[in-house]
C-alpha cells in the first residue's frame, strides 16, 4: 500500500482536467482505489492458482519476490490509475 498512497498522492490538483474538476483531487485518487476494489473484491472462487505461490519479477516496485496476489494488485491498480488519468487528468 505505500508505494499506492506514493503514486496517488504524486495526481496533483493543477493538472485535473474539466471532469476532474468536478469532483476534486481528493475524489480523483479515491477514483483510483474505488476502482481497484470493484476490480479485485471479491475474487471469484475456483481458480487453481495460488494467490501466495511467489513468483521472481524484475524488480517491480522494488522487489524481485512477488506473490501472485501482490502482482495481480499491482497490474489492477495501473489499469486504475491509467484510467484515472486518461479520464480526469490533462496530458
Amino acid at each position: 500500500m505505500r508505494n499506492t498512497d506514493h503514486m496517488t498522492s504524486a495526481l496533483r490538483s493543477d493538472r485535473l482536467n474539466n471532469n476532474g474538476k468536478v469532483c476534486g483531487i481528493d475524489s480523483a485518487k479515491a477514483h483510483v482505489l474505488g476502482c481497484l476494489d470493484k476490480q479485485l473484491f471479491p475474487l471469484k472462487r475456483g481458480s487453481n492458482a495460488s494467490l501466495d505461490e511467489v513468483k521472481l519479477t524484475e524488480g517491480f516496485w522494488g522487489r524481485k519476490r512477488l506473490a501472485a496476489g501482490e502482482l495481480l494488485f499491482i497490474g489492477h491498480f495501473h489499469a486504475c490509475l491509467g484510467a484515472a488519468k486518461s479520464y480526469l487528468f490533462r496530458g
